[in-house]
């Protein structure tokens, strides 16, 4: 099964496009000879100081991302990786999926800490919210990922990436419990929530898709 690396860089002042460009180009061609892929790049509005870039690629395994990894940063200067961190795919995306093509918009990036052994509860009631989310709002659901970072013993750190038409749209699909038109959803939503110990959420917006 593949993997994703998910990297967040550290950044000089105002050099996101070129440190994008040269990722982009470079990075990706050369994580390519050895069979990664570059999935996303996204620079941060909130949650996140504006000097930073985050990265998302995909690898055959989790020794190739390990060894292989860093190389997106190939001949680039003035990047460090100030987070970097390993995610396995669960419901979405799918092995191989591009980064849809969507018009503008933001990206959530959360995380849900939960107990161990409520990964397939969680699990079920993320797949079975998301059609009746998505219908009632201008949003998709990228993917959800599992964390190899555990953040103390027995917990489980989920990974959530959304896109969202426009920040309204993210404000709206926050306040869930009354939104008509997507009571499925509030309900596994609600379910889901009841199992969370603790998250956090970034919004970004994208720089490049992979």
């Amino acid at each position: 099964m593949s993997i994703y690396q998910h990297h967040v860089l550290a950044i000089p002042p105002k050099q996101h496009a070129a440190i994008a460009e040269g990722i982009k180009s470079a990075g990706a061609t050369v994580i390519a000879d050895k069979g990664g892929r570059l999935f996303g790049i996204w620079k941060p509005l909130l949650g996140l100081s504006l000097n930073h870039l985050i990265v998302l690629t995909e690898w055959p395994d989790a020794d190739a991302a390990i060894a292989h990894g860093a190389d997106i940063l190939h001949g680039i200067e003035g990047a460090t990786v100030e987070l970097c961190d390993l995610w396995q795919p669960t419901l979405r995306p799918a092995p191989g999926a591009r980064l849809p093509e969507l018009p503008g918009g933001y990206y959530s990036h959360r995380h849900y800490d939960i107990a161990a052994d409520t990964l397939e509860t969680f699990l079920e009631h993320s797949g079975a919210a998301w059609g009746s989310f998505e219908g009632t709002h201008a949003s998709q659901v990228i993917g959800l990922w599992r964390s190899t970072h555990v953040p103390a013993p027995g917990i489980i750190r989920m990974r959530l990436m959304a896109w969202y038409q426009d920040m309204a749209t993210w404000e709206r699909s926050r306040y869930w419990k009354g939104t008509s038109g997507a009571e499925t959803a509030n309900s596994q939503l609600g379910a889901r929530y009841a199992m969370t110990l603790d998250s956090a959420v970034s919004i970004v917006e994208l720089v490049h898709r992979g």
